[in-house]
């Protein structure tokens, strides 16, 4: 369970110094430091869960969403989210693992997030749709519908049944929101034209 260190303080009301009490709690395992001021209690705990805490609001996307989807053959370790307005790139590291906050446009943030229930936690994801969007949105290529196709299949090795299968309109409707050359181009490859 995430615990904050205001709900630590709370439950450690009664003890003279509650600093050296969560300090004892760490020191035993029963507490485990995510980062300044955030704890688990459980050492196995999903990262997911964790990446949506570090840096709020967040929510987990790029390769991270896209193999957790089965959308790329490859595991991801590094978990990987999306922001804005943080204005850099952000990493941490911490006995849980590594965790990378990149920005996206700010208009294209809220739009298809999902929240999924895993191992007992809440998780901000994205749809299938939106982690390839977030994932093309930082790469840039040239006009042509063949550099997509390589980019898509080649390049990110997505799956071409997984991308046969997304949802069309949804990638289309949702694409409308980034302020990408990649993904404008995306469209054209689906077909889109006059755009």
């Amino acid at each position: 369970m995430i615990k904050t260190i205001d709900t630590l303080k709370y439950e450690y009301r009664n003890y003279n110094n509650i600093y050296e009490k969560i300090k004892r709690e760490v020191n035993s395992g029963n507490l485990f430091c995510v980062q300044r001021g955030i704890y688990e209690t459980n050492k196995s705990a999903n990262k997911f869960a964790l990446a949506n805490v570090i840096v709020y609001p967040s929510y987990i996307s790029f390769e991270s969403a896209l193999s957790y989807y089965d959308m790329i053959p490859e595991r991801v370790y590094l978990t990987m989210s999306a922001t804005f307005r943080k204005n850099k790139t952000k990493e941490f590291i911490n006995d849980f693992g590594d965790f990378y906050y990149e920005d996206i446009n700010e208009d294209a943030y809220p739009y298809g997030v999902d929240v999924i229930q895993l191992e007992g936690y809440s998780i901000m994801i994205a749809s299938r749709e939106k982690a390839l969007l977030d994932t093309l949105s930082k790469i840039n290529i040239d006009e042509n519908e063949e550099t997509m196709e390589e980019l898509l299949f080649d390049d990110l090795r997505i799956d071409e049944i997984e991308f046969d299968n997304l949802d069309k309109e949804k990638l289309i409707e949702l694409s409308y929101h980034y302020k990408s050359k990649t993904v404008k181009n995306l469209r054209n490859f689906l077909g889109v034209k006059n755009d």
